[in-house]
């Protein structure tokens, strides 16, 4: 085996880092267009003028717009998972799911374009998207709702359906990400500022701890 020279390992990380920007400009801009214009009317083309690149460049990384989608919902998922703790038993069940909601509500301050993008997804019923679904009820779902059991063992909390738990939260927290606009409606506002969002953190937090029979 021939070793390396240091000119052709600069050469290779020069490669490796003007394909990471690539995609990175490809993925981030993706996501802005499908966002705007939707799933089945996005384009690689519109995607490469917004990126300012050929569209050759964009089928070099991802050969289908399938697969770019497919890119986009992958960079998005791992995101969600990143940014969101999982439960800590011994915290019990107020710090967990008040912690929880604060971070699903920050998604949806921070991350608006990737949110629209999964609903979007969703509603189509992308594969890639049920498959990952399935696979987070399976094994996240499972390991908080034993964390929930324990809670509800210890006289924490009240029995409630985990399924249904989790759906509400999403529900309640996501829509201001995907529905945005009818927030804005309602408030009377151009758009969301820092106080709306805390706001919508704590009136959440205070409904399910309720619901839950969480305490003081």
């Amino acid at each position: 085996m021939i070793p390396l020279t240091d000119e052709k390992r600069s050469k290779d990380q020069l490669k490796s880092h003007i394909r990471e920007q690539n995609q990175t400009l490809i993925l981030e801009t993706s996501e802005r267009v499908f966002a705007r214009q939707g799933l089945a009317k996005t384009t690689t083309q519109m995607i490469a003028n917004e990126a300012g690149l050929p569209k050759a460049n964009i089928h070099y990384y991802y050969r289908s717009k399938k697969d770019l989608l497919e890119a986009v919902l992958e960079r998005i998922l791992r995101l969600w998972l990143g940014s969101v703790s999982g439960f800590n038993v011994e915290e019990g069940p107020k710090v967990n799911l008040t912690r929880y909601i604060s971070e699903k509500i920050d998604q949806s301050r921070a991350n608006k374009n990737a949110s629209k993008v999964f609903a979007m997804a969703l509603i189509g019923e992308e594969d890639f998207v049920l498959a990952f679904l399935k696979n987070l009820f399976v094994t996240q779902l499972s390991r908080e709702k034993q964390s929930i059991q324990t809670w509800v063992d210890q006289g924490l909390m009240k029995p409630v359906p985990t399924e249904h738990l989790f759906l509400t939260i999403w529900a309640m927290t996501q829509t201001y990400a995907d529905f945005d606009a009818q927030v804005k409606i309602m408030l009377q506002k151009e758009a969301l500022e820092d106080s709306d969002y805390d706001d919508a953190k704590q009136f959440i937090i205070r409904m399910v701890l309720a619901g839950c029979g969480i305490t003081e």
